[in-house]
């Protein structure tokens, strides 16, 4: 874990799977606000006050909560001033997945990470196999696996991209990258998900 001031209201807080495990939370706990998410989160900002200095006591504070493809994750923490916050409304906004796109496109960096993916899934989250059984190809371009997603219900959107998060990336312009593949990459299998 690290934890670095970026300027006197806000810092950095970068951590990894070990530092969940180390405090008894799971990866899908902590993407869910859990009780044992927000108990870490207290951890993380008594931490920064004994390391750094920061003091979060009768601030209001702004949390930006970035998970990235190499398993870290990065919370940017702001305090708010009580002069800003009666001349501004603040409101925090959770970043989802457009429901425009007709698909969803997911890049792996190997092949491998792909199968531990899968591997996960079948374990973990049958039920989710089998919403994704029939809705899925998957394509090799330029060294990286795409999971192309179509015809899929709106509502699970944001549970696709928490579970894929660990594993691969979501691609933006979704859309267009589809189409890029499709005609330069190579099609791996059709309909790769599937339960046993």
């Amino acid at each position: 874990m690290k934890i670095e001031k970026l300027n006197e209201n806000k810092i950095r807080i970068t951590f990894n799977h070990s530092d969940l495990e180390k405090n008894n939370v799971d990866v899908h706990s902590f993407m869910s606000n859990s009780i044992e998410s927000q108990s870490l989160f207290l951890h993380l900002l008594d931490e920064a006050e004994r390391e750094i200095g920061f003091i979060t006591d009768n601030y209001k504070l702004s949390i930006e909560a970035l998970a990235l493809s190499n398993g870290n994750f990065i919370l940017t923490v702001t305090r708010i001033e009580k002069e800003i916050l009666k001349s501004t409304r603040v409101q925090a906004r959770r970043k989802t997945l457009t429901e425009t796109n007709q698909v969803l496109v997911y890049q792996f960096a190997n092949f491998d990470d792909f199968c531990n993916f899968t591997n996960f899934l079948s374990v973990s989250l049958p039920k989710f196999v089998e919403y994704l059984s029939e809705c899925n190809s998957l394509y090799q371009y330029q060294d990286c696996f795409f999971l192309v997603l179509e015809n899929f219900d709106k509502n699970y959107v944001s549970a696709i991209s928490s579970v894929i998060s660990e594993f691969g990336v979501y691609v933006q312009n979704s859309d267009l990258v589809f189409h890029k593949v499709k005609e330069c990459g190579t099609l791996v299998t059709e309909n790769v998900l599937h339960t046993k």
